[in-house]
């Protein structure tokens, strides 16, 4: 079974809403030794994008897309033993939130799961943090790395004051800074913009950033 017979199928089950068909897919893929990653990259990942092309073009309901992210966390959910699994050390911490007001926390999901199978540690906030208790929390947990998510313009100003607040607090030694989501997209200096160190387009990009930005 090719990952892309499974992303087929996987993203007919989203469309039709079907929870327990769409986790059978995954179960089979992981019997017929489809790995987690490809999973992650090559299924969720593009069938999500698929979903939200859908949605921006009225041929999806929001609540079609949110069904769909709600089963895609419930799969993802389901192979959390194997992204976990044979961790002796810790790693380096990324501590990832989605910006005040922003609730499309999927994305970063997907890149904490696949920093920690790169042998990372992460503290993942998801939706709509505050940027007084972000900025609490990196100064607690001392990060390498803060990852910030905005899907729509108008949460950009959020990302921009958890930045700032991140950089005011930590003038010195801070954290690298990557921001992502749907509202960099189309903009490619506005994360530069905002005081951070990275950006992409999404979480297979933001993996190989992080590696090459930590190599050696």
């Amino acid at each position: 079974m090719t990952a892309d017979e499974v992303r087929g199928r996987y993203l007919a089950a989203l469309l039709a809403g079907d929870r327990r068909g769409a986790l059978a897919v995954v179960d089979g893929a992981v019997a017929a030794g489809v790995g987690i990653r490809p999973l992650y990259l090559e299924v969720f990942q593009p069938a999500m994008r698929e979903i939200g092309r859908l949605w921006q073009e009225n041929r999806i309901t929001v609540a079609d897309e949110h069904l769909a992210t709600a089963i895609t966390q419930g799969a993802m959910a389901r192979l959390y033993d194997q992204v976990f699994a044979g961790r002796a050390e810790a790693g380096p911490l990324l501590v990832a939130a989605c910006a005040d007001q922003e609730r499309h926390e999927l994305g970063l999901r997907m890149i904490c799961d696949l920093m920690e199978m790169e042998g990372w540690d992460t503290v993942f906030l998801g939706a709509s943090v505050p940027v007084e208790d972000l900025v609490r929390m990196v100064l607690d947990r001392g990060p390498a790395v803060v990852a910030l998510s905005a899907s729509i313009t108008p949460h950009v100003a959020r990302v921009r004051e958890a930045v700032a607040g991140i950089r005011a607090a930590l003038p010195e030694g801070g954290p690298v800074v990557l921001v992502g989501g749907r509202a960099f997209a189309d903009d490619p200096e506005l994360a530069r913009r905002l005081g951070a160190d990275l950006t992409a387009a999404d979480a297979a990009e933001a993996v190989e950033r992080l590696k090459e930005r930590f190599a050696g």
